[in-house]
């Protein structure tokens, strides 16, 4: 896919989103295919790499919701990691950060 990066390492699913910004006409795309790499992995862990995200909207947002009840059900870990300043300030406005965990900032 031409948004995302994956790399496997023993129990880990690595995530990488290579585009600056995850919007409405990409995040359904985004969904399917994240949905489908985690059905066929093995990983009790994923983390979704948004070093190069620098703008989301509501849809991507929903997107990492939808990511994170789909794990819990599972009983896998997911984790959002090298956000951007812009990118956290949305997710601590929309109060999910603890709920999506954060790296440290």
């Amino acid at each position: 896919m031409d948004y995302i990066r994956c790399e496997t390492s023993g129990s880990e699913l690595r995530l990488e989103f290579i585009k600056d910004d995850l919007v409405f006409n990409t995040t359904s795309f985004i969904l399917e295919y994240i949905e489908k790499m985690i059905n066929t992995s093995s990983a009790g862990r994923v983390i979704l790499d948004l070093a190069n995200v620098t703008h989301i909207d509501s849809s991507a947002v929903g997107m990492f919701i939808s990511i994170k009840n789909a794990m819990l059900k599972n009983g896998k870990c997911l984790m959002l990691v090298g956000l951007d300043d812009n990118v956290r300030r949305i997710l601590h406005f929309l109060d999910i950060a603890n709920f999506l965990e954060l790296d440290a900032a």
